[in-house]
């Protein structure tokens, strides 16, 4: 989190991700979800092998081309230190951001590996479990009948596509402690690593295919047509006008 609930840090948190499981389609036709699910056939992202904080790094990178996620340092120190394991976050917590995740990117046939994509949000509220944190899957907190749930619960939006969503709910609003020991960016998490995760960008606007040579000759001619066409009709008016 890296900050009070909601934070600046927590919204560049729940963007990033947001963007990496969207449906937004990118320059190699797919979308950012569908190939985030090719690369996972090669790469599972969230076994026991990987640690969270180094694969949220990977995620995040993945989209901003470079740059971590939070801009501000020691909101990175914190958050990585969150995932890490080193904080409040607890084991049930962490073990559903990993099965929930597992199961929407696998091609296992499962409910959740057909949703079109997933959010990510935080917020500040009382916790079932009276720990600090707990996942909730469900936008309607009227619903709120379980957490830390190892399996998604696809739901529809208005559109009439499917989605999953993560929901990380703290009952204490005040920042995470500072986390000065983590490593920025985290350590490899070694040969379990099959490389990057790939980078796109979205596909580019469609350019005008009217040539700016032509348009402005065209332009200028109807212009000339214009001018022409007011002359002709002022010196009929004014011919009009000497008859009478």
């Amino acid at each position: 989190m890296g900050g009070f609930i909601n934070s600046q840090s927590d919204a560049e948190i729940c963007e990033v991700l947001n963007k990496r499981f969207s449906d937004e389609v990118n320059t190699s036709g797919e979308t950012y979800l569908n190939e985030l699910r090719d690369f996972f056939k090669t790469e599972k992202l969230f076994d026991i092998h990987h640690h969270l904080h180094r694969v949220f790094h990977r995620l995040a990178i993945s989209v901003t081309g470079g740059p971590s996620v939070p801009t501000n340092p020691n909101s990175r120190l914190r958050w990585f230190h969150l995932l890490k394991g080193g904080g409040s976050l607890p084991k049930a917590v962490s073990d559903a951001i990993r099965s929930q995740l597992t199961l929407i990117l696998s091609d296992d046939g499962n409910p959740a590996s057909a949703v079109d994509y997933v959010t990510f949000s935080t917020v500040h509220a009382e916790t079932l479990t009276k720990a600090q944190f707990e996942l909730f899957d469900n936008t309607d907190y009227t619903k709120l009948t379980s957490v830390n749930q190892l399996t998604p619960t696809p739901q529809y939006d208005a559109n009439g596509k499917s989605y999953c969503a993560l929901i990380l709910r703290c009952n204490i609003d005040k920042a995470l402690d500072d986390a000065p020991g983590e490593h920025d960016p985290p350590d490899s998490d070694g040969n379990v690593e099959t490389g990057p995760i790939p980078f796109f960008k979205p596909k580019p606007a469609k350019k005008s295919t009217t040539n700016p040579v032509a348009k402005k000759s065209a332009k200028k001619a109807a212009k000339k047509a214009s001018k022409k066409a007011a002359k002709k009709a002022g010196k009929k008016a004014a011919k009009k006008a000497g008859k009478k």
